[in-house]
């Protein structure tokens, strides 16, 4: 007789101890913590630069951070680390968090797509995002060519779309991505 050993399902506690002591990052979602791959130097780049834009552009009131702020999705317990978040007004942590170092009320989510995550940036986290009731856009940013695809939030579960090859991207905020800046002399 066979026995199925099913996957062992961590609480949001176990996770935050977890990470806390491994000193690396994870993304959590459903009891399971995945281990994050390190960006390639294109990839790195390029969202540095894109959180640089966002950061000289932002709004008063506004704050963005760089790919080590963790935001979690309260409706869904999934925890990630965007390439770039951005919150306008308090800042609300998430309350499970003792720190409450967490983000749960961002603005603005961006992720610099690589081919090992554009599928789940583009389907799983997005289903996701969308339950953050905070966030007005969601940011794609292609590695190559250049490209940003924005998601809008024009009312309670309309989202617009708007794809850009060239120029520039307005968001919401005011924040402005130019796209000759973001990809001139980026690494291969």
């Amino acid at each position: 007789m066979a026995i199925s050993h099913g996957r062992h399902r961590y609480t949001y506690e176990e996770y935050l101890a977890y990470e806390r002591d491994s000193g690396l990052k994870h993304e959590y979602e459903a009891g399971e913590i995945t281990a994050m791959a390190g960006g390639s130097r294109r990839h790195n780049a390029l969202a540095l630069r894109v959180g640089a834009a966002l950061d000289a552009t932002r709004a008063t009131g506004c704050v963005a951070f760089q790919s080590d702020q963790k935001v979690r999705v309260l409706a869904t317990g999934k925890a990630t680390y965007p390439d770039v978040t951005v919150v306008c007004g308090a800042i609300e942590g998430d309350p499970a968090e003792p720190n409450g170092a967490t983000i749960t009320n961002p603005t603005v989510l961006v992720e610099v797509l690589s081919p090992s995550t554009e599928e789940e940036d583009r389907s799983n986290k997005w289903r996701h995002y969308q339950l953050l009731a905070s966030l007005r856009e969601y940011v794609l940013v292609s590695q190559s060519p250049p490209r940003i695809e924005v998601f809008r939030r024009v009312a309670e579960g309309v989202w617009e779309y708007r794809d850009v090859r060239e120029g520039t991207m307005q968001l919401a905020g005011g924040e402005v991505l130019d796209l000759a800046a973001l990809y001139a002399g980026l690494p291969e």
